[in-house]
């Protein structure tokens, strides 16, 4: 067992150091997670804290300033979350071979969890809403981006131009003498 602890730890130092490692890495120990939920009340929970998690931690570099605060919340409610799907997933475990007379005490403690595990994660998700919030009016300048407004004068000249263009053939070419 000692050896296979060891082998595992310098297997997961070498993917580690590949470039993408702690990538694959995360995302092993996100599947192995969802995996030990699966069938569980927790299971449903669980995927969409993992939809918003992801959701956030791929608007995180732009939530700086005065949001940083929130997104270091985020990942402390992020980890109680998650300790709170894994309780729900014991109990539940646990009340399958419960004793008669234990299981309705456990059942209430059930209920109870699980419902705060729904809570938490719907203003978890509350919280990455406001965060893309955020993100959107952060980026969005008060004027017209200068692109667009240097587009806009540059037809407008195309649009003079042309509108010249055909006022001059409309009157003929001045320089031509007339013709008989």
């Amino acid at each position: 067992a000692e050896v296979a602890a060891r082998s595992r730890a310098r297997l997961f130092a070498v993917v580690e150091r590949l470039p993408v490692g702690p990538g694959v890495l995360a995302e092993a120990r996100r599947l192995r997670a969802r995996l030990a939920l699966r069938g569980t009340a927790a299971a449903g929970p669980w995927a969409r804290l993992d939809r918003a998690a992801l959701t956030l931690a791929g608007m995180a570099p732009r939530l700086s300033g005065l949001a940083e605060p929130a997104v270091l919340e985020a990942a402390a409610a992020d980890r109680s979350l998650r300790d709170l799907a894994a309780r729900v997933a014991s109990v539940e475990r646990a009340l399958r071979f419960a004793p008669p007379e234990a299981r309705p005490r456990l059942a209430e403690a059930h209920r109870a969890l699980t419902g705060q595990l729904g809570d938490g994660v719907t203003a978890y998700e509350r919280l990455v809403a406001a965060a893309a919030g955020y993100v959107a009016e952060d980026a969005r300048p008060s004027t017209d981006h200068p692109a667009s407004s240097r587009l806009a004068d540059a037809t407008d000249l195309l649009h003079g131009v042309a509108s010249a263009l055909a006022e001059l053939r409309a009157v003929g070419d001045p320089l031509r003498a007339p013709s008989r």
